[in-house]
């Protein structure tokens, strides 16, 4: 299994630093979720570091790294137990201060000491679970789920939609579970989570119980308090018997659960699961040269972990880094068969070897990383807005087909793009998709040789009937009237419930505008050329 080395490291290159407790996780001045980690040498105190949120699934308590790095050889620090309980709301949700200072040291540190931890108490014991290992254990098992949990309607977005069919459970997922990830493991797990209405209410609470401690702490501003960071907190279900397996550290009566290793006693709410993901093709034999790459790069790469995520795509071929499983084992296993709806095309002429592609110069290098939120195509830069908010490119739900249209208008055109996203202004029932999530706008800047225009794309996952504008400002315009005008027509767009409002077309001020429809027919290469002849 592929290891990632943490960046960046803050303890000399020869010293050994143990991953000691968490801190809150926070949102940064990109509005990125970040995580608190505090590691522990032999010569120095705690140190804390921050790392990428979606890093959680690699991280366990107890884990000894040099240079970044987790050493596989050296044994984990305690014992291995087993616990029964008869159903997990037993437990109770203490701070970590309340732990035996034998036990750990968190040297009053507010910001490690104040983490919720789970206690059960079976027999004489108590069982100590930090409410961060406990989530990661249960829901976390990618980088994909952890961006999602801390999202609101963020499982709704991992699924197209799961519908009954006699006894077998249609499981559609969405373009944003990456492909590596459509695997029948994933479909169990994920179909577990959405499907099973106690499992799903401690999912939902996650984010329910972050965000209404953001409102107490801040009411005015909670994104305020946010960014300073909130401990987790989770509700408890009554589910069970469950038998949990752990990694733990033992004094008197206290025991200090360092990693769930696994859980038994699970059953999942369906025993047939037929799932579905846009990469899953039939493939059909065609004449043709077979193309294939030779290149140095071994299944099992080691990765750099960059902690700028200005490289790092959005799509369902995105690179995956899997992180060690916690087992979990149903009472119940689901018999999982994947369904292919579309078409792929596979050659079964001669081989032809070519050289692009990820071989090459590189091909033997350690590949950087991120678990951090993605962007757009990997090389698009965002539009440099002074007064338009923007957000990230995950949260633009219904533009899947738009940002596929883009890429290969890079790819094909001879042009600069940049694009942001922005919210469509609340107020009308419009401002909000079907499914709940905020509607989104792309803004796409298309600088060619001679001209540079604007195209404002609406999030459309309703197949909403709106056309795509294209505005040409011209040479006297600066870049606050683009702003100004691109405001004003999404302000007059909600007013008008859905439709771009005709009087704010004809008074927008320094720029020409033009209407380009959707057809349902184009292809990805249609539609770029569509607009590119409106354009050029």
């Amino acid at each position: 299994m592929a290891a990632l080395t943490l960046r960046p490291w803050p303890f000399p290159e020869d010293q050994e630093a143990e991953l000691y407790w968490f801190g809150s996780p926070y949102m940064d001045y990109k509005e990125n979720w970040r995580i608190r980690v505090a590691f522990r040498t032999s010569s120095t105190n705690i140190k804390v570091v921050s790392y990428p949120w979606g890093t959680l699934p690699d991280l366990r308590i107890g884990r000894l790294y040099t240079k970044g790095k987790y050493d596989p050889v050296k044994p984990l620090s305690g014992s291995a137990y087993s616990l029964l309980i008869n159903k997990l709301s037993q437990g109770t949700v203490v701070n970590s201060f309340k732990l035996p200072k034998r036990l750990i040291d968190l040297n009053k540190n507010p910001e490690l000491g104040l983490q919720n931890i789970i206690q059960f108490k079976v027999d004489s014991l108590t069982y100590c679970i930090p409410v961060i290992e406990f989530i990661r254990a249960m829901f976390v098992n990618s980088k994909n789920m952890a961006l999602h949990l801390l999202q609101p309607h963020g499982l709704e977005l991992l699924v197209d939609q799961s519908e009954m069919y006699g006894d077998v459970l249609h499981f559609d997922m969405s373009a944003r579970v990456p492909a590596k990830l459509a695997i029948d493991s994933n479909a169990r797990h994920l179909s577990w989570i959405y499907m099973d209405a106690r499992i799903r209410a401690m999912w939902d609470s996650v984010y329910q119980h972050l965000f209404s401690q953001a409102i107490k702490n801040s009411p005015q501003n909670p994104q305020a308090a946010l960014k300073k960071g909130i401990p987790l907190g989770i509700d408890l279900t009554e589910i069970g018997p469950l038998q949990i397996h752990v990694r733990g550290e033992q004094f008197i009566d206290y025991i200090l659960v360092k990693e769930i290793i696994g859980f038994s006693g699970f059953e999942h709410p369906h025993e047939k699961i037929s799932f579905w993901h846009p990469s899953k093709k039939r493939r059909e034999s065609t004449f043709g040269d077979k193309q294939v790459r030779l290149t140095s790069r071994a299944d099992n790469d080691n990765y750099i972990l960059n902690d700028e995520s200005d490289h790092a795509k959005e799509d369902i071929h995105q690179d995956v880094l899997e992180a060690p499983p916690t087992f979990m084992h149903f009472s119940n296993i689901p018999v999982v068969s994947t369904r292919r709806q579309h078409v792929r095309q596979s050659n079964t002429g001669q081989d032809v070897i070519f050289n692009s592609g990820r071989g090459g110069k590189t091909s033997g290098a350690q590949e950087e990383v991120s678990t951090q939120e993605s962007v757009v195509g990997g090389d698009t830069s965002p539009i440099d807005f002074q007064t338009l908010e923007t957000i990230p490119a995950s949260e633009g739900i219904g533009l899947e087909s738009f940002f596929e249209m883009i890429q290969l208008l890079k790819q094909t055109f001879p042009v600069k793009v940049s694009m942001s996203i922005l919210r469509i202004p609340p107020g009308r029932r419009f401002s909000v998709c079907p499914n709940g999530a905020r509607r989104t706008c792309a803004v796409v800047q298309i600088t060619s040789a001679v001209s540079t225009a604007y195209i404002l794309e609406v999030a459309r996952p309703d197949n909403w009937s709106i056309s795509t504008l294209i505005l040409r400002p011209s040479q006297q315009a600066s870049f606050k009237v683009i702003e100004d005008n691109i405001k004003q027509l999404l302000e007059g767009l909600v007013h008008k419930g859905g439709h771009w409002d005709r009087k704010v077309l004809e008074r927008c001020n320094g720029v020409s505008v033009e209407k380009l429809k959707h057809y349902q027919n184009d292809t990805a290469i249609e539609w770029a050329s569509r607009l590119m002849s409106k354009i050029l």
